[in-house]
């Protein structure tokens, strides 16, 4: 170990021993800008991240580069900035990290495009078979397909009947954090698991147990309590869960909205069908005392025609 690192590791161990484990996480990693701030900031926390969600030995991990990296602490657009972290891994994989802070209703199809557009995403003059191996990777408060709910799932594209992969270029996953509870003892040693763990810590307590199980957790749970001491990175988490809430009201006013406007319609339809059968009994009375169609219509403020069709019908 060089002197510098040394160095490091002195300062990170001293970060450690003075945060009060009983205060809480104000902004922790399931605010999409603080999991793009850390997972940004440091490199050996993304490789334990990709390790456990890949099932790749970290040291089997030789680079991971981030292709759309953002200037940290610097304001954004709430509706047009993207905070995937989209790395290249080993040089020859594409993945796609994706923190979702809230439920998106439109999540499966909006994931098989992103995933279909960083397959894509090739060079001119290059042969397909050039194109590198895909995946997404959403982590969720939530599953966005509650009947396939589970702690940890992937998808691919394989064959129904036979269950043959077609094609192992493309995959998407979905870590659904809601999850975390129901996985068995018996799996909870594992490296995912304690990531899920500092996802869902609500205290730096339960943080710093989850730092002494990897050198990678330890890594990422230094920056973030670095990172929560910058003032301009937590004005932009705070930025992104106002967005958020905002967002979510929004759409449950808009959801109310709809609720009671189809409740309108539905009243009015019924106050319009009503009368409609009150002018046809009254009408049917008037017939069958012997008045003429044309008396009648005028009575029970219908058309002729239409006095005419409810005789045809009866």
């Amino acid at each position: 170990m060089t002197e510098k690192e040394e160095l490091r590791q002195k300062q990170e161990n001293e970060i450690l021993q003075e945060i009060n484990g009983e205060e809480e996480v104000e902004y922790g990693l399931i605010n999409d800008y603080m999991f793009r701030a850390v997972f940004q900031t440091s490199e050996e926390a993304l490789k334990g991240l990709l390790s456990a969600l890949l099932y790749i030995p970290e040291e089997e991990i030789l680079s991971c580069v981030i292709c759309n990296p953002i200037i940290l602490g610097d304001a954004i657009d709430e509706k047009t900035c993207i905070l995937d972290i989209r790395v290249l891994l080993n040089g020859n994989k594409q993945i796609n990290l994706e923190m979702q802070m809230g439920s998106v209703e439109n999540w499966t199809d909006r994931s098989v495009f992103y995933l279909c557009r960083m397959f894509t995403d090739m060079k001119k003059g290059l042969d397909y078979t050039q194109t590198k191996p895909s995946i997404h990777i959403g982590i969720m408060m939530k599953s966005p397909v509650p009947e396939d709910a589970a702690f940890y799932n992937e998808y691919a594209l394989k064959n129904r009947r036979t269950g043959y992969e077609f094609t192992g270029k493309i995959a998407l996953h979905v870590l659904d954090l809601s999850c975390l509870e129901q996985v068995p003892k018996e799996e909870r040693n594992s490296s995912l698991y304690y990531w899920a763990c500092v996802f869902k810590a609500k205290t730096w307590k339960e943080v710093l147990a989850m730092a002494e199980q990897s050198e990678s957790i330890k890594k990422a749970v230094v920056t973030l309590r670095e990172l929560s001491e910058d003032e301009k990175i937590r004005l932009q988490c705070e930025a992104r869960e106002r967005y958020q809430m905002d967002w979510q009201s929004s759409m449950r006013t808009s959801r109310e909205k709809g609720r009671e406007e189809g409740r309108e319609e539905g009243r009015e339809s019924g106050r319009k069908e009503g009368e409609l059968q009150k002018a046809h009994d009254v009408a049917e009375a008037l017939l069958e005392e012997g008045m003429e169609i044309e008396k009648i219509a005028k009575i029970v403020g219908m058309e002729v025609n239409v006095i005419r069709e409810w005789i045809t019908e009866k």
